[in-house]
């Protein structure tokens, strides 16, 4: 074979593994967008204008919060996302309460379902939505007699955590930390300090704590500290996920 021969072979192989290398990149592109409170704003304004519903325990409109924290999984090349200074929690009615859905970045969301009844308010789902390397994970807890603020805010009041998911539990205890004064936009709130610590077992195994800080007037978000580590089946074997996060609700008055 000619010197010609082999310098072609030898450019269209390396081109080859040029290509080949350019394309496993691209697959592994990972994007982490903020999404912008004005764009929450209108998918709010859309949602209530198309699907009205009865009103909400907790005043609804988007509220905005100072937000410091991040995701992070040892996927594939493994990845951290590091959250915006700014997110939002947007209160819409529920048929049995209400739903508060946290949107932070494009394709990461909570979104929790309560109930209001004689009792107090009750969890009825917890839905996650996590995206890493433009591929979408949706886990969806469902609660079984699980207590988010009981009534009348006791001090000290403890009671058991138990949700699912179908190929994972969630158990453990919640309680009424305490009653505090936070400041708001220049104005102190009385809220009741609720934390929640689980562990998971099945398909999803580690823990998590969710501190939460209620307007004890309205039922608003005034803090949120969530901590969570995790270890999740894959088919390419155990996937370690953790997230630290704290917002700070920066006005009273939520966005319409």
């Amino acid at each position: 074979m000619s010197r010609k021969a082999l310098f072609v072979g030898a450019t269209a192989s390396g081109a080859a593994a040029v290509a080949l290398v350019a394309g496993w990149l691209l697959f592994l592109r990972d994007r982490a967008e903020p999404v912008a409170v004005g764009d929450v704003v209108t998918s709010f304004r859309e949602e209530t204008e198309t699907a009205p519903s009865g009103p909400s325990p907790v005043p609804a409109g988007v509220y905005v919060y100072d937000t410091a924290g991040f995701e992070r999984t040892d996927a594939l090349t493994g990845v951290t996302h590091r959250y915006p200074r700014r997110s939002t929690i947007t209160v819409t009615a529920d048929p049995c309460g209400a739903r508060l859905r946290w949107d932070v970045l494009r394709g990461r969301s909570t979104t929790w379902t309560f109930c209001v009844r004689a009792g107090g308010w009750w969890l009825a789902s917890q839905d996650e939505r996590h995206t890493f390397f433009g591929r979408t994970e949706r886990t969806t807890y469902v609660c079984e007699n699980t207590p988010l603020r009981p009534a009348g805010d006791p001090v000290g009041a403890r009671w058991p955590v138990a949700c699912g998911t179908g190929t994972a539990e969630e158990r453990g205890r919640a309680s009424v930390v305490g009653r505090e004064r936070l400041r708001v936009g220049g104005r102190l709130v009385a809220t009741v300090h609720v934390r929640k610590v689980t562990s998971f077992t099945g398909a999803i195994r580690g823990e998590t704590t969710h501190d939460l800080w209620l307007a004890r007037e309205t039922g608003v978000p005034v803090r949120l500290v969530m901590v969570s580590r995790t270890t999740n089946d894959s088919a390419v074997g155990d996937v370690h996920y953790e997230e630290e996060v704290s917002l700070q609700l920066l006005t009273l008055v939520p966005r319409r």
